[in-house]
């Protein structure tokens, strides 16, 4: 149940997220144009948010620049192939455009969701410096460069609190932000969690009805978990190597979120992490007894591998359920869908590191 309708949202939530193109934020800005909530950023939350769009793009401009590079040495005959032209051929990232671009994003999420702006300049300067000397939340042993900018913003949303004699909720997960102690400032890990508590407000007989077959469906959900799970990494374009035979040994599901609900159509979207163990056969390259040709930086006759991993892994996955509450009232045949809409699988350098480390132990 909320304790507050108010929500602030830290600027990790929006980097985590990867800006806007993790759903999640689209969901809690419904939620805000519908007033159901009331939304919150500071002037300084806007600035580091933008900052780390600036900064992440002119990352990417550098990792394209260094493909671009290897790519015209190394797969310039690719040139020849008419279905490889255009990973070649990558048009210019320009990042004051596409920064422009992202930030339009920002705009549109500030618009749509109704947010109102705190100042910063409310702020208590005494109490931050004090707080900076006594090594007090959310000052430690950190990054200093980014400790004030919470220290500011925190002190304004409490002195917002006090003003208007409310609490706010405070998405982050800043582990120092996480761990400061308010009674007006309550923390929240992450949007799955504030979503869940907005969509749960209200806890009646179809909540109950669709919470309850979650539960009764969790082998289903687990056998789609595992077969979107097994497609992904098997499709997904490593670096390297390829990736066959996924085998699931155990998998198990953690605090399912309810991020939306859609009652109209009776689609209900739950969200979670998942524990998975698995082996799967890895093909690659062994370079160990070929020859590395300095002049055409080419190694030569490297020898084909095939090694089994076992791999345990947390990952996070969406599950929607479609089923008609009416139906059920009715006492109607009542058809239940259910199907994994999103699952993610480890990232490159979990599988590159569990193969150096097996190379090493030969």
């Amino acid at each position: 149940m909320l304790k507050t309708r108010n929500i602030f949202i830290d600027t990790e939530t929006f980097v985590a997220n990867n800006f806007f193109q993790n759903k999640n934020l689209s969901r809690l800005a419904e939620f805000g144009k519908m007033d159901t909530v009331n939304l919150y950023l500071t002037e300084i939350t806007i600035k580091e948010i933008q900052s780390n769009i600036r900064e992440e793009l002119q990352y990417a401009q550098d990792e394209i620049n260094r493909f671009k590079k290897n790519i015209a040495n190394k797969g310039r005959i690719l040139k020849n192939v008419e279905e490889y032209s255009k990973y070649i051929s990558l048009p210019k990232l320009d990042i004051n455009v596409d920064y422009d671009k992202i930030n339009e994003e920002l705009d549109k999420f500030i618009e749509t969701g109704k947010i109102t702006i705190i100042p910063f300049t409310t702020a208590d300067l005494r109490d931050i410096i004090y707080r900076y000397f006594n090594r007090e939340k959310p000052f430690g042993l950190g990054k200093k460069k980014y400790e004030f900018p919470d220290a500011i913003v925190l002190s304004a949303i409490e002195k917002w609190c006090e003003e208007y004699s409310c609490q706010i909720y405070v998405v982050s997960q800043d582990k120092d932000l996480k761990d400061y102690t308010s009674k007006n400032i309550i923390p929240i890990p992450n949007l799955r969690t504030i979503l869940n508590k907005i969509n749960t407000q209200f806890n009646n007989d179809r909540l109950e009805w669709i919470n309850k077959i979650f539960l009764d469906s969790e082998e289903i959900i687990k056998e789609k978990i595992i077969e979107k799970f097994s497609f992904k990494i098997k499709d997904e374009i490593w670096y390297d190597v390829s990736i066959e035979n996924v085998e699931v040994d155990e998998i198990k599901l953690f605090e399912p979120s309810i991020v939306q609900d859609n009652q109209d159509i009776g689609e209900t979207i739950f969200q979670f992490d998942f524990d998975i163990s698995f082996s799967m056969d890895v093909y690659y390259s062994d370079h160990s007894l070929s020859s590395y040709d300095k002049e055409d930086d080419k190694w030569y006759f490297p020898e084909p591998r095939t090694v089994n991993i076992a791999l345990a892994t947390t990952q996070t996955a969406e599950i929607s359920i479609e089923a008609i509450y009416e139906d059920r009232l009715l006492n109607k045949n009542n058809d239940i869908s259910i199907f994994c809409s999103y699952c993610s699988i480890p990232d490159s350098e979990k599988i590159t590191d569990e193969l150096d480390g097996y190379q090493l132990q030969l």
